[in-house]
């Protein structure tokens, strides 16, 4: 068991609290330790919200607006998809239900021209053919009619299920190649980020990076290339902290949204990447690669866009390529 007296906050000093939210957040940690209660993020939560209670209605006010802004809409998002999910397999499951009914009617027609032909061979007398012919040439209208409206109320589902898919892919936020953030939700992370910024004036970074075009030469295959991807991916997510953004953009490029961090601790968190991949042994089809990596680095700019940042970002990612660099920055 750890003991308070062996925790030891190194280099912070909660006297240096400065802004309201700083001096209230002082306070819970104060009333933690007052109380015997360890300081992990689960009781703090706890304390946090009890003690806001307690405190002036503006104050509340605006501490709820930055929880929410902060957890974002997420849930409203959630549901869409769902319901778009949902219609889609509506829209599948009529498909099926329509595709049975083509299926029943064309081995009705099959049956049908069968009958006839058993018919027309015991055919004596020309009218009794005519009568033939007739009931034939009536019912194949009938069967062809409800075939028709069954084949184009497939076309018309077919169509509205492939738009709804396209919109369910447009909307997804998961690459499952790499089992990370797609760039879809990477780019609304960033955006959502800005707007953070514009209104509490921290600072944030992002990284993007790949494998150096020099290792990826050396690659035979594109399976080759897909296990290096999947060692990168699988080291980002062993080595970022839980408020990190981790993506694949395409391509094998990669993103890390660095919340609250400059470009100094992004230029870090580089460094410490570059190290940990190229230190760890890899086995690509029975040879030994040493892996490299070359990064873009921007810090989150309030004045720009999320493309415009992620398009200095990838400005920079090659110019480090091109110059040997493991990185380069964005300047304001």
């Amino acid at each position: 068991m750890i003991s308070k007296k062996d925790v030891n906050v190194e280099g912070v000093d909660l006297n240096e609290a400065s802004t309201e939210i700083e001096v209230f957040a002082k306070k819970v940690f104060d009333k933690l330790i007052e109380e015997n209660v360890y300081p992990i993020p689960y009781y703090y939560s706890i304390y946090f919200f009890n003690m806001l209670e307690d405190e002036s209605p503006e104050f509340k006010k605006s501490v709820m607006e930055l929880i929410e802004l902060e957890g974002s809409n997420e849930l409203e998002e959630d549901l869409k998809f769902e319901q778009k999910l949902k219609q889609s397999f509506k829209y599948s499951k009529e498909l099926v239900q329509n595709s049975a009914v083509v299926y029943k009617l064309s081995n009705m027609l099959k049956e049908k021209n069968n009958a006839y032909l058993s018919e027309i061979e015991n055919v004596s007398t020309p009218q009794a053919f005519k009568n033939i012919l007739l009931n034939s040439k009536k019912n194949v209208e009938a069967i062809n009619k409800k075939l028709n409206i069954s084949l184009k109320t497939i076309k018309e589902l077919y169509a509205k299920n492939v738009t709804t898919l396209k919109e369910i892919e447009k909307e997804s936020i998961f690459d499952s190649l790499y089992g990370l953030y797609n760039k879809n939700y990477f780019l609304r992370e960033v955006k959502r980020e800005i707007s953070q910024i514009n209104k509490f004036k921290h600072t944030s970074s992002l990284i993007i990076l790949r494998v150096s075009k020099e290792v990826q030469q050396k690659l035979k295959s594109d399976k080759g290339k897909i296990v290096v991807n999947r060692f990168i991916a699988k080291i980002l997510l062993k080595t970022s902290r839980r408020t990190d953004i981790i993506a694949h953009l395409g391509d094998g490029v990669f993103g890390m949204l660095l919340k609250h961090t400059d470009r100094v601790g992004a230029m870090k968190t580089s460094e410490r990447l570059s190290d940990m991949i190229s230190n760890s042994a890899m086995f690509i089809e029975g040879d030994e690669l040493e892996v490299h990596i070359v990064i873009g680095i921007s810090e989150i700019f309030a004045e720009k866009n999320e493309i415009e940042i992620m398009d200095c970002a990838y400005k920079k990612l090659d110019e480090a390529e091109a110059e040997n660099q493991l990185y380069k920055i964005c300047e304001e």
